[in-house]
């Protein structure tokens, strides 16, 4: 099991505020929008294993469904967690490859606390692809 879980967010307002997220077991990078997504994720360095992916990134940027659909077709296959309050947002970016959906920013923390105590004591709550994972 590697260290650490490496997590990916796309999120204008998180990027905005500054946050932070020191989460023991996770290594947790932030983004101000999509528009390089598929890039970011299908790069040759440390992919992540978990990407949350807010669907609106701002005017002018491109939608969280967009980013989604096109970083499964670069070839990105971790896991993806849409985020909007917006239950339509959610479905579209569900359709577009996204794995599963946050209905409220304001879980984004705890569920990223559960994911590092989930990583460190050896489970997931799915499968990582290229490494094993214990059940719950």
């Amino acid at each position: 099991m590697a260290s650490v879980l490496r997590v990916v967010i796309f999120d204008d307002v998180v990027a905005a505020r500054g946050e932070e997220f020191r989460i023991p077991g996770l290594d947790v990078v932030v983004y101000p929008h999509a528009d390089a997504a598929a890039d970011v994720c299908t790069q040759p360095r440390p992919r992540p294993d978990v990407v949350f992916m807010d669907f609106a990134l701002g005017p002018g940027r491109k939608d969280g469904a967009t980013a989604i659909r096109e970083m499964r077709k670069a070839g990105y296959a971790g896991r993806i967690v849409g985020i909007s309050s917006d239950p339509a947002a959610n479905a579209d970016m569900r359709k577009a490859g996204a794995d599963d959906g946050l209905a409220k920013k304001a879980h984004l923390r705890s569920y990223l606390v559960y994911l590092g105590t989930q990583h460190l004591s050896g489970r997931t709550p799915w499968a990582v692809p290229g490494r094993t994972a214990r059940g719950p």
